[in-house]
């Protein structure tokens, strides 16, 4: 029995590939994919974590510019006309290549390393007992964190890990405070989900929750499907804003 369930783990994961969408439009950091870490620009830092894997991995942009700096490193990377979010992206990038599950793995969270990725793999059988399902890396945070308004909080049901709601504001899991700060959570910029599923979540209208909040997965959940958090015990900064990028070397230093 373990032989086979191992057997099915190796098939899913051959089946899997990680797309990094990316583009230079935005609005706090302009350029952020290209930031230097290390000397390397940002999304090629992101991307050879996820190569790290084992697993297949496309750079997702509209920028030429961005194309042309992955070709430099050789990184694969696939342009994409524009699109809303980042989810939308790897949808139409999914029509392209050869996959029965994606990883969304965001350009602008270096700090995610192969770990937390194998993580999240791990848990991709579930999206076989759930056709509706996406999974999606959550982490403690503590005060502080919770009321910044760059980071997505989320609430938890921890019992089965199943998402309720994503928002910009401080959403409380627990009243327990405790000095660990995981009475909080949030999003993390990693996704999985099945190509059919990633095909349905980008026919969906964008919802009325998912503009409010600026955050995409809402979408998901406003209509009726469900979340499931990967819970992953490692500090993470996603860049939105240059000083985020300053506390991510730092980090890293």
């Amino acid at each position: 029995m373990e032989d086979t369930i191992k057997t099915l783990k190796t098939i899913m994961k051959s089946e899997t590939k990680i797309l990094i969408p990316a583009r230079m439009a935005s609005t706090r950091f302009p350029g952020k994919p290209l930031a230097p870490i290390e000397g390397i620009p940002m999304v090629v830092y992101c991307a050879r974590n996820a190569l790290k894997t084992g697993l297949d991995v496309f750079v997702c942009t509209d920028s030429q510019e961005i194309h042309s700096v992955c070709d430099l490193y050789d990184i694969k990377s696939i342009v994409t006309p524009e699109f809303n979010t980042g989810t939308d992206r790897i949808a139409w990038v999914s029509e392209q290549i050869n996959a029965k599950y994606l990883i969304n793995l965001q350009g602008d969270e270096p700090l995610i390393t192969k770990d937390s990725i194998n993580k999240l793999v791990s848990m991709i059988p579930d999206l076989e007992k759930d056709q509706n399902l996406i999974l999606n890396g959550i982490t403690p945070v503590n005060s502080e964190e919770a009321f910044d308004p760059n980071n997505v909080k989320c609430a938890v049901i921890k019992e089965n890990h199943k998402v309720l709601y994503f928002s910009r504001k401080p959403l409380l899991n627990s009243e327990d405070s405790d000095l660990n700060g995981t009475h909080y959570f949030k999003q993390l910029g990693l996704y999985a989900m099945s190509f059919n599923t990633l095909k349905r979540f980008a026919a969906l209208q964008q919802s009325n929750l998912e503009k409010s909040e600026k955050v995409e997965l809402l979408r998901w959940i406003e209509n009726g499907y469900n979340i499931k958090a990967c819970i992953i015990n490692k500090e993470s900064i996603s860049v939105d804003t240059p000083q985020d990028l300053v506390n991510v070397i730092e980090t890293i230093s």
